[in-house]
């Protein structure tokens, strides 16, 4: 959120609009929805004690991280998806190696985040990193010291929210890059559609005039 608003700010200070956010050619909005449902849903069954918690948690996270890699996917050309979609890769990668997500004590450390859920093992979403952990750098060890809310987050986490302030900024900005990259394919497919030659009488079903 903190970076959001900084981005937001950025794009008003460089002249942007917030209307503009309104043109970028996102497609296929409806794959977020079931991601952010999926990974809700994951999380209410291990809650409600249906399913162990930790394999719902991991099932409901790969659900909602092959969601948002097919809304990646159909907008990838827009400025900051690929981003986001790098950081979405990373923390489905790790997790899936562990069933949770690792978090680094030193980095909880500097950030002033109390860990004592995740040593007890009553936090099924996160683990301590250690020793046996794959992919270690890959999990919570950035230190985010807020002071409201500090935070230990991931290097896919970070890539995500650049790819979020990027998306912003440039979406704000007159003649966004993704929009104008958009805009181009779709003049260039027509232009190429007008352009085709007519197909001869023949070709299109039609009898040739007699000589």
């Amino acid at each position: 959120m903190v970076v959001l608003v900084a981005a937001i700010a950025a794009g008003l200070a460089a002249g942007g609009a917030w209307r503009r956010l309104a043109d970028l050619p996102l497609r296929r909005f409806g794959l977020v929805v079931g991601a952010v449902l999926a990974q809700a849903g994951g999380a209410m069954v291990g809650l409600l004690g249906v399913a162990d918690e930790s394999t719902s948690y991991v099932v409901g996270l790969a659900v909602s991280a092959a969601f948002a890699l097919a809304f990646c996917a159909r907008n990838v050309r827009v400025s900051g998806v690929p981003l986001v979609t790098a950081g979405l890769l990373l923390n489905a990668l790790v997790v899936a190696a562990n069933g949770a997500m690792p978090v680094s004590i030193v980095a909880a450390y500097h950030a002033r985040v109390p860990i004592a859920a995740i040593s007890a093992g009553t936090d099924a979403r996160h683990e301590i990193a250690g020793d046996g952990t794959a992919l270690s750098w890959l999990g919570d060890v950035v230190p985010v010291p807020l002071p409201v809310r500090p935070e230990v987050v991931s290097a896919g986490d970070v890539l995500v929210v650049a790819g979020l302030a990027e998306l912003v900024v440039v979406g704000m900005l007159p003649g966004s890059a993704g929009v104008v990259r958009w805009r181009r394919r779709e003049e260039h497919s027509h232009g190429e559609e007008g352009t085709q030659a007519p197909r001869p009488q023949e070709e299109q079903g039609q009898p040739r005039p007699s000589p």
